[in-house]
């Protein structure tokens, strides 16, 4: 059962995990998979100390007592998937509106894609004249774009919105949509209708936020899980930015939701685990056309079978 919406100005009782900055997203990653009672999760790299830290956000003390045990647990199982040492884990108890602020400290603009620019609100940015610029605020939820996942499908994304091509791909699925970045993206880049969905509802919360702030309307979003959502259409370009586990257990319904001869990008993936994904994707009939990989994160681009 979802926790009750947090009282404005009530504290966030966080739970910290300190670690070499280069585990930072995989220990993400492995933290969003899990069935943890808080509604939100974040993370910020410190590059002077090189040392990062990945937050579980919760609404009370219980709430953040029981996720440090949970992750406590948890990190015994996962330390051979981290290159370096856990050096703290620790509840704490953060302002609502000092936090508000002091992510802010850790999102810049930077370019995503040969075309795609993405910045917070809260910061300038002089654009070249074939920029596409995404303005977006994450709130407490991952979801700026930078990560090496989502950094693989807004690249594909970009490559494929060629006009001078007629038969460029249009409808879209953005299958776990998190802040909706993918989706604000492809609008942008004239793909549509789109559907974009996600199993947890603060990330359906942000989403919409971000397409209010955005001014789309256009995108329908719902909440639903990809192991048994049915969506309103097969698509052109099936976008899975999700764990490797996830893809694995979903792979025939992700299949199902992409047309004949349609697209899919499958990431999310350490590269460690691609090769697995390949091999369970072309055991379906997919075909592999491409692979991006940014930092330690692999993305592929498949085709489904015509029939």
């Amino acid at each position: 059962m979802a926790a009750p919406a947090p009282i404005p100005n009530t504290p966030i009782y966080a739970v910290e995990i300190e670690t070499d900055n280069r585990d930072v997203a995989t220990l993400g990653e492995l933290l969003s998979a899990m069935d943890l009672p808080p509604q939100a999760l974040s993370s910020y790299e410190n590059l002077e100390t090189r040392r990062g830290t990945n937050y579980v956000l919760c609404d009370t003390p219980a709430e953040a007592t029981a996720a440090r045990m949970q992750v406590e647990a948890l990190l015994e199982q996962w330390q051979t998937l981290l290159d370096g040492p856990v050096y703290a884990i620790r509840e704490k108890e953060i302002k609502r509106e000092d936090w508000s602020e002091s992510w802010k400290k850790y999102f810049h603009p930077f370019r995503a894609s040969k075309r795609l620019v993405i910045k917070p609100s809260w910061e300038e940015f002089t654009a070249d004249p074939t920029d596409i610029l995404l303005e977006i605020d994450p709130g407490m939820c991952f979801g700026t774009g930078s990560h090496g996942t989502t950094r693989g499908c807004l690249e594909f994304l970009d490559d494929l919105a060629d006009d001078a091509n007629p038969d460029r791909p249009r409808t879209l699925i953005d299958a776990g949509c998190g802040s909706g970045i993918l989706s604000m993206a492809a609008d942008k880049l004239g793909y549509g209708p789109t559907f974009a969905f996600d199993y947890d509802p603060q990330a359906i919360l942000v989403t919409n936020e971000n397409f209010a702030r955005a001014g789309l309307t256009t995108v329908q979003v719902s909440e639903g899980d990809v192991h048994d959502l049915v969506p309103p259409f097969q698509a052109d370009l099936v976008l899975a930015n999700i764990l490797a586990p996830i893809l694995l257990e979903a792979k025939e319904n992700l299949m199902n939701m992409v047309r004949p001869g349609g697209l899919v990008v499958l990431s999310g993936i350490l590269t460690t685990q691609y090769p697995h994904i390949r091999e369970a994707f072309q055991a379906l009939g997919a075909e592999e056309l491409e692979t991006r990989t940014v930092a330690d994160w692999t993305s592929g681009l498949y085709r489904k079978p015509e029939a």
